[in-house]
């Protein structure tokens, strides 16, 4: 199987799925090297982003989705657009934020440091921007919460690890102020 012809599945089975596949199971439906596949992968997405073609393939950890391309996003939207559109509090944003830093977090661990979280922690979870993650093995069993799928779509991360280092936070907020 080409190159090109290994693409033209990849983006068949991307559409058909909606959600991310991992890059795994594509490398066993077209039964070939995982890490060959990722690089085709890697090409094709390279490819979509210079022609600017109104969907792209953006990798989520492990896996690959097609969505659309954010320069369309405004126009696109109008398809799906609520009558009321919400933003998240300053609350949500703050709980979202301890919750991404720390990869999981409980709901101690947040009101550790922002205080009651309650409200805000119950937006997050039905807007779909966390999800529970499991249990905690300690007392009580506290739930953990993880950021969900629609994180990621919604901050245009890839991983945890692309967010704003800590560390340079106070640089990036005097930069964007300059």
């Amino acid at each position: 199987m080409d190159r090109e012809q290994i693409k033209k599945i990849t983006d068949a089975i991307l559409f058909a799925s909606g959600e991310p596949v991992e890059a795994s199971k594509i490398s066993e439906i077209l039964m070939m090297d995982k890490v060959e596949l990722i690089g085709i992968i890697d090409e094709y997405m390279e490819e979509l982003k210079s022609t600017d073609r109104g969907i792209l393939i953006k990798r989520i950890n492990d896996s690959y989705q097609m969505c659309t391309n954010p320069h369309y996003y405004p126009l696109v939207r109008q398809l799906y657009e609520k009558k009321k559109t919400e933003t998240l509090s300053r609350a949500a944003y703050e709980t979202l934020a301890i919750i991404a830093y720390n990869k999981e977090a409980t709901r101690t661990k947040i009101e550790s440091v922002r205080g009651n979280s309650d409200s805000p922690l119950k937006t997050l979870l039905e807007r779909g921007l966390v999800i529970e993650a499991g249990r905690l093995e300690a007392p009580g069993r506290p739930v953990l919460y993880k950021p969900a799928e629609e994180f990621y779509r919604a901050f245009n991360v890839s991983t945890l690890d692309d967010l704003i280092p800590i560390d340079n936070l106070d640089e990036d907020a005097a930069t964007v102020n300059e």
